[in-house]
């Protein structure tokens, strides 16, 4: 069972087929498990399927919780990037998953072809593995990646750091895709998918159960969860957390009728932390996210310990910082300590991560680059999220540029629109011209901080 499909088109449609298809006669190898421990909590990933994780217990309450149906559940890697449908010579997409495009995952394939594990080293205090992982739509066809984790254990917390390092000679620059990181398929058991999505974050607020339905053609639900974290649980409110900390973005739900405490029951409960992305040719693609397992009070508790409660600061030193591109193009991956950004049509877009913070926090935007070619404004717009879950938006024209190729600190203050209130959860930048000419901004770092003492309006100040 493959969780997210992000072909607008062909992918709703698809879903409730794809989980009608029986499943390949192929039998999977015997399970090579290497296991880390402490007193509170085991976790263990099978080094036949690509050392995706296949079991995770709590010491206090034994039982494995991750499901195992088929290899696109587990808790595994799995990316995505175009085109759409992705053909390797000959060999063409299982027709229930060609809108997927490009979508190497850790486990194996739909096909029940196994990932490959190309080395794994377990201490006692850290597991760590690398793979060749292949590509979900396609049978037996490895993908042209790296895939490596790593895996610590403190008290009842999992770690777990991934990387994905693309190796491919097909250098197109597709459009952003949507990334699992990672998938999380639990017991069915853990029916309720919980978190909160109020607008009030680190407050004690109470926390919501977010609903989905199984049998339309899209099965999971969309959120943001502003304290950044979703737990699947029980009805006992006793589960696994997960925890992204620089993210909101989540997708979730439970998907069949009956609950089981089966590994390989065919029902489940899915959830994934998301980061749209531009998914380079040659990019190398780190992430961490946390997973706890217990009562629902403590692993939120833990996990707003834990929170960054800060406004957000993005430096573009390597790469994009979750920030996307549409209607420009850039340097590509690595950025090596700037973002240069061309447009390509007349509505360019740099978007943001989904990402929480209160506008009264940080009513200043400081954007630190340089402007070259006849760019009139920068329209600075923002998604927010009011009472009762109700989405705001606003926006705020900034024209105060220096158009000489040089770099400069822009502090734009949001605070003088009225639109500017609340909980903020996205922020975009577009540039505003109807020039053709050659336009580029040299984007350095942006972020959101308090009024200074002396200041507090719009201004332009020269960088060292």
């Amino acid at each position: 069972m493959k969780s997210l499909k992000f072909s607008c088109i062909t992918a709703a449609a698809l879903i409730l087929a794809a989980f009608a298809l029986p499943l390949s006669a192929r039998e999977l190898p015997e399970p090579r498990m290497t296991y880390l421990e402490n007193a509170e909590v085991r976790v263990g990933m099978d080094l036949a399927l690509g050392g995706a994780v296949t079991f995770m217990e709590s010491k206090a309450r034994p039982g494995n919780l991750i499901n195992s149906a088929d290899l696109g559940r587990q808790i595994q890697m799995s990316h995505y990037s175009g085109p759409w449908p992705f053909t390797v010579g000959d060999k063409q997409p299982n027709p229930a998953w060609a809108g997927l495009g490009w979508n190497p995952i850790q486990t194996g394939d739909c096909y029940m072809n196994p990932s490959t594990v190309l080395e794994h080293r377990n201490n006692g205090k850290e597991i760590y593995i690398r793979c060749i992982p292949m590509q979900w739509p396609m049978d037996d066809v490895p993908g042209d990646c790296i895939f490596e984790t790593w895996t610590t254990l403190e008290g009842p917390l999992i770690r777990m750091r991934f990387r994905c390092t693309n190796q491919r000679a097909d250098t197109t620059r597709y459009r952003p895709g949507a990334q699992e990181l990672p998938a999380v398929y639990t017991i069915s058991r853990l029916w309720r998918l919980v978190a909160y999505t109020g607008d009030q974050p680190f407050t004690g607020a109470a926390v919501s159960h977010v609903p989905n339905n199984w049998r339309n053609s899209w099965p999971w639900t969309r959120f943001t969860a502003t304290e950044r974290w979703a737990a699947l649980v029980g009805d006992d409110d006793w589960g696994l957390g997960v925890f992204k900390d620089d993210g909101g973005e989540f997708h979730g739900g439970i998907y069949g009728d009956e609950r089981s405490d089966d590994p390989k029951h065919g029902t489940t409960a899915y959830v994934a932390p998301i980061h749209r992305e531009n998914f380079d040719h040659n990019i190398v693609y780190e992430h961490t996210t946390d997973f706890m397992i217990g009562r629902l009070d403590e692993i939120r508790a833990r996990f707003n310990q834990l929170a960054t409660k800060t406004p957000p600061h993005w430096r573009f030193e390597k790469d994009r910082q979750h920030w996307t591109l549409t209607g420009a193009e850039d340097q590509g991956f690595p950025l090596n300590g700037e973002w240069k950004i061309q447009w390509t049509d007349s509505t360019p877009r740099v978007q943001g991560p989904t990402y929480c913070w209160r506008a009264e926090d940080a009513p200043v935007l400081e954007i630190a680059m340089a402007v070259e070619g006849p760019v009139e404004a920068l329209r600075i717009e923002w998604a927010g999220q009011g009472q009762n879950q109700q989405p705001s938006s606003g926006a705020l024209s900034f024209a105060e540029l220096v158009r000489d190729g040089a770099g400069h600190t822009y502090s734009i203050d949001l605070s003088t629109s009225a639109d500017y209130r609340g909980l903020i959860t996205g922020l975009q930048i577009a540039p505003q011209s109807d020039k053709k000419e050659n336009k580029q901004l040299v984007i350095r770092s942006i972020r959101l901080r308090k009024k200074v003492e002396d200041g507090g309006g719009s201004q332009a100040v020269q960088e060292d």
